[in-house]
Parts: structure tokens; C-alpha cells; sequence
């Protein structure tokens, strides 16, 4: 009986169009090389090449191009967040949870960006902060999960810190919640947080446009200011899951948000809070990946820490208890979802079944075929 081919036939976004008009910007030598390979495998997602696999039943072969996985993809970004989500579920107990947004000035923001291994230093300062809190004022010992989040509605840098925060300890039965208050909190993240730029600057590693004494003066400036924190409580670890699921694993827009690619120029809205409305951005190409890239996590870096008793070693010791104390089952780690479900949720239709409703099986892969 002759086998009949069906080949997968990709649809690009809106994102992938850009990074090919903008393909000479962000492929030239000295642009970023972690960004560059993300955007590549971003481009080449669900083309030949990046390798195939042949699947088939007893009358018909189907052959599907292999995915990027690229946090610059939206596809592989939204079932990556999936698959975060299904494992945090499963390894957090049910409880009160706090969640803390620490905030600077934006003033600020220019130094971290031009300093990433600084910014990157944020997440274990937010959860010293909390930690130190909880333990000294209130005689408790909590779990953190910082999430670094270094990007606003229109693509620019904005540093800042969200994080989960149990809101009782986890190591007694009766533990009463606990209070965050907000000024401490505020005082505590300041304080560490210009200290870490003033030693920066002290050791001369300090990437900056302005000089040495400016610096310093916009230091002891903000070192007087406000600074906003919001402290947010919750019932159950769902709203912190779904909530922080946008910015762990997908790209800093999502597709809906772009409104046209067209003459060089990439138009989307964003969400004014102050003004209550949406408003638009124009950008050119280059524009658009340059503020993209600067948001787009470094190679082996990872994008969620866990510290206090969510650190990995304490929580194997205490993991048992805090499970009983909520009188929850310890679920086990959930598989991995096949990708075939992944299209079955998308489109509605499994893949690996033919036109007779045959379950096919994998055959083989295909090596990658550069044009």
C-alpha cells in the first residue's frame, strides 16, 4: 500500500516576522550573542532546520518539524509556561501566601540595565529582605520565590522584584499569619540596594553614561525618597502561578499586543494604568528587538530562585511536615505533557492520528535542512 506524506506547514507570528525584517540588526557580530542564538531558534521554530520527526500508521506517514524551545518564542514560551505552572503546583502546599512587589525609582533603572550581572542580584536582595523580616521581627521562618521582572508595558527597562511568600510558618501547626509591614520592608530593600550600587561604584565596575560624582549625587538623592512596596494577600498559590507565568517563560509582549509590522516600523498598545486606557507605541524594527533583547534571560541563567525554607536544601527536611500541617497529600511531580497535546489543546485536533483515525508511532528523526 503507498504511504502518503503529510507535512506540517507552520504559521509564523507577528514576532517572527519582525525578527526576520530585523534579521541583519540582530545577526550582525557585536550584537549580543545569547539573544542572537534565542532569536535564530525563535525564527527556525517548526522548520526543517531544526530536525524532523517521522511518525506513521499502516497507510499514511506524517513528518513535524521540531519545536525551539526559545523564551524569544511564543509558542514554546506559552507551553514552557505551562509545564512551570503543572510543577509549581505540585510542589507547593495549599495555605495563606503573601505576595511582595519591591520597586525603585526609575531613575535607577538605567544603572541595572547597563549592569546585568547587578540587576541579576536583585532577586536574592528582595529575598534577604523578607527573610531577615520574617526571622528577626516576627521569630518565623518563611519560603521565598523572587521573580526578577525587568520590563513595563511598552518594552522599557523597569526593575523589580515580585515574590511568593508563605504566609505562616511552615514548620508549626498553630503558626498565626504573618504581618509584612511595608515601610520595613521598603527600608531594608533601599538600603541594600544602594549599598549594592555604591560598592559598585567605589570598585569602578559600574557601567555608566553619567561620571562618577553625578552618580553619587542620584544616590544620596534616592536614599531620602519613598520607595513603593506592595505587600497582597492570598488564599492559595493560583493567582501568584497564573500571574507570574507571564513573565518566567514567554516573551515580554504577547502576540495580541502587536498590532502591524509594516515600511520598517512595529506598532502595539499598551495598558496606561495612570490614564485608564490603551495607548500606542510605534518603534522601528530595530527599536523593537533592541528593547526585546534586553529582557530576554542569559543562557543557563535561571529565571526563578528559591530561598528560606524553599531554598532546595531546608525543603527536603521540611517539605513532609509542611504538607501534613495543611493536611494536604504531597503530590508527585507531574510528566511531562507530550507535545501532541499541546496541539490537540491549540487546534483542537490529535496530531498523530491519520485520516482513519489511526494512532500513528514514531519511525525516526530527520537531520536539520539549512536553505
Amino acid at each position: 500500500m503507498a504511504l502518503t506524506e503529510n507535512q506540517q506547514t507552520p504559521k509564523g507570528t507577528l514576532l517572527q516576522r519582525i525578527l526576520i525584517e530585523g534579521r541583519e540588526h540582530w545577526s550582525q557580530p557585536g550584537y549580543d550573542p545569547d539573544c542572537a542564538l534565542r532569536f535564530l531558534r525563535a525564527v527556525q521554530c517548526k522548520t526543517a532546520e531544526l530536525g524532523r520527526r517521522v511518525y506513521a500508521s499502516e497507510s499514511e506517514v506524517a513528518v513535524f518539524c521540531n519545536t525551539c524551545k526559545s523564551p524569544a518564542c511564543t509558542g514554546c514560551g506559552h507551553w514552557s509556561t505551562i509545564q512551570w505552572q503543572r510543577e509549581r503546583w505540585c510542589a507547593l502546599p495549599e495555605g495563606p501566601y503573601r505576595v511582595i512587589t519591591l520597586t525603585m525609582p526609575n531613575t535607577l533603572w538605567p544603572l541595572f540595565s547597563s549592569n546585568p550581572r547587578l540587576c541579576r542580584k536583585l532577586a536574592e536582595i528582595a529575598a534577604r529582605v523578607i527573610v531577615g523580616y520574617a526571622r528577626v521581627r516576627r521569630g518565623v521562618e518563611v519560603g521565598v520565590v523572587p521573580i526578577l521582572h525587568t520590563f513595563n508595558g511598552k518594552l522599557e527597562f523597569n526593575s523589580h522584584v515580585h515574590a511568593l511568600v508563605t504566609g505562616r510558618d511552615l514548620r508549626r501547626e498553630s503558626g498565626a499569619c504573618i504581618f509584612f509591614d511595608r515601610d520595613q520592608l521598603m527600608r531594608s530593600w533601599k538600603r541594600l540596594v544602594i549599598a549594592l550600587l555604591r560598592a559598585a561604584l567605589q570598585a569602578a565596575c559600574l557601567k555608566s553614561q553619567i561620571s562618577h560624582d553625578e552618580i553619587e549625587g542620584l544616590l544620596q538623592h534616592e536614599e531620602i525618597r519613598h520607595w513603593k512596596v506592595h505587600v497582597q494577600a492570598f488564599d492559595g498559590k493560583e493567582h501568584f502561578l497564573r500571574y507570574a507565568g507571564r513573565y518566567v517563560r514567554r516573551p515580554p509582549i504577547a502576540e495580541r499586543r502587536i498590532m502591524s509590522v509594516s515600511n520598517g516600523l512595529a506598532r502595539f498598545w499598551y495598558k496606561d494604568k495612570c490614564l485608564g486606557r490603551r495607548q500606542t507605541v510605534t518603534l522601528t524594527i530595530e527599536e523593537f528587538i533592541d528593547r526585546w533583547a534586553q529582557h530576554i534571560p542569559k543562557h543557563y541563567r535561571h529565571s526563578m530562585r528559591y530561598f528560606g525554607l524553599f531554598g532546595p536544601r531546608r525543603w527536603n527536611w521540611v517539605v513532609e511536615t509542611a504538607f501534613l500541617l495543611v493536611q494536604e497529600k504531597r503530590r508527585r511531580p507531574p510528566k511531562r505533557l507530550r507535545w501532541a497535546i499541546s496541539v490537540q489543546r491549540l487546534s483542537g485536533r490529535d496530531p498523530l492520528l491519520d485520516s482513519r483515525r489511526v494512532r500513528m508511532t514514531f519511525v525516526r528523526h530527520l537531520p536539520p535542512v539549512f536553505a
